[in-house]
C-alpha cells in the first residue's frame, strides 16, 4: 500500500504538470489577439525557458542514465566496507526473470540493526546458480549495510557479482533521447504555430515552454516536502529501520488535524511509551490514513519504532517493515 500511494502521487503530480498547463492554455484561446510580449522580456522568457529545460534534461540523464553506473560503483564500496550482518530468510518467491542467465526472486529476511532490534528486509536477487538453492526458506545468508545509509543501495548480498545491464542502458538512452526529440520538438512546433511572424514575442511566463519544466522542478521539492508530511522519506525511513529500537506504544489519542491529501485525512496521534531504559516518553506523530483503514486509530496500542537521541520522535512500524 505504501509503495501505491508514492506511484499514485508521482502520476498525480505529473498530471498537472504537463498536460494539464497544455490543456489549459491552448482551451482558453491563445491567439486572442492580445498584443505580443516584449522584444527583450520574450528573449528572457526563451532563455529560461532553455536553461530550466536543460536543468530537467540533464537532471533524467543521471537519474536514468548515469546512475546504474552510480549503482556499480555504490556496490563495490558496499563489498568493501559494508557492515555484515546474518539474516535468516523467511519468504522466498520466483519472480519472472528479464534473462535466461539467471533466476530473479524476492527474498525477505529478519536480521538485528545495529541497535539490536529484529527487522525485515526484502530484497529482489537475481540468482545466477538457482541448482545451489541459496535463496530458500529457512536458509541463512550474510548481508552487507551501508553503515551511513547515505548512497542507493544501502543493503546487498555479501559476495553479490556487479554487472551492467547494458540492454537497460540502451533502453533509457534511447527513452531520454525521444525525451530531448520531444522537447526540441515541441519548441519548433511553437514557433511555427505562434509567431505570427513576430519571432519568439509570443512567449509568455504562462506559456508550456516556460510553465512545463519550472513546474517539474518545484514538483520534485513540493513531493519531497509531501513525503515529509506524511512522515515516511526515504532518509527517515532508513535511520528508524536500522538505528531504531521497536516497542509498544499506548494510543493516548488519536484526532484529526483537518488536512486532507486526496480526501483522505490526516490524523495526529499521541502516542505513550517505555524506552530501553524505562523511562516514560510522549511522542506526537502525524499520518495520512486512508479511509478504509480508519478502523486502526481505535487500537489500544501500536508498534513503533524511536530512537535513542530522540525519543520524541517515532514511526509506526507498520510504515518500515519489509
Amino acid at each position: 500500500m505504501k509503495g501505491f500511494w508514492r506511484y499514485f502521487w508521482i502520476l498525480y503530480a505529473l498530471f498537472f504538470a504537463i498536460p494539464f498547463p497544455m490543456f489549459i492554455y491552448y482551451m482558453t484561446g491563445y491567439r486572442n489577439g492580445e498584443a505580443g510580449t516584449n522584444p527583450w522580456l520574450a528573449l528572457i522568457f526563451l532563455a529560461i525557458a532553455i536553461v530550466l529545460w536543460l536543468v530537467l534534461l540533464t537532471g533524467w540523464f543521471r537519474k536514468w542514465v548515469l546512475f546504474t553506473f552510480s549503482m556499480q560503483r555504490n556496490i563495490r564500496r558496499l563489498l568493501k566496507d559494508g557492515i555484515v550482518k546474518e539474516a535468516r530468510i523467511v519468504k522466498s518467491r520466483e519472480l519472472i526473470s528479464a534473462s535466461r542467465e539467471f533466476t530473479t526472486r524476492e527474498i525477505v529476511c529478519n536480521l538485528r540493526n545495529f541497535s539490536g532490534t529484529e527487522i525485515t528486509q526484502t530484497l529482489v536477487i537475481n540468482d545466477s546458480q538457482p541448482a545451489l538453492h541459496r535463496y530458500e526458506e529457512g536458509k541463512t545468508i550474510r548481508l552487507r549495510i551501508d553503515e551511513k545509509l547515505k548512497a542507493v543501495p544501502y543493503v546487498i548480498p555479501d559476495g553479490v557479482q556487479v554487472s551492467i545491464n547494458k540492454g537497460r542502458i540502451v533502453l533509457l538512452s534511447f527513452v531520454w533521447l525521444l525525451v530531448v526529440i520531444a522537447v526540441a520538438g515541441y519548441f519548433i512546433y511553437s514557433y511555427q504555430l505562434e509567431n505570427n511572424g513576430t519571432g519568439w514575442r509570443f512567449l509568455k511566463f504562462y506559456h508550456p515552454l516556460v510553465l512545463v519544466p519550472l513546474i517539474l522542478i518545484f514538483t520534485g521539492f513540493g513531493f519531497r516536502k509531501l513525503l515529509q508530511m506524511l512522515g515516511n522519506t526515504p532518509e527517515k525511513d532508513l535511520q528508524f529501520k536500522y538505528y531504531g529500537l521497536r516497542t509498544d506504544a499506548e494510543i493516548i489519542s488519536a484526532s484529526q488535524t483537518g488536512a486532507y491529501i486526496n480526501e483522505q485525512p490526516q490524523i495526529r496521534f499521541e502516542l505513550r511509551y517505555r524506552d530501553n531504559l524505562g523511562a516514560s516518553q510522549t511522542a506526537t506523530l502525524k499520518k495520512i490514513v486512508p479511509l478504509i483503514d480508519l478502523g486502526s486509530v481505535k487500537q489500544s496500542t501500536v508498534p513503533i519504532f524511536y530512537l535513542k537521541d530522540k525519543p520524541g520522535q517515532v514511526i509506526f512500524a507498520s510504515d518500515i517493515e519489509g
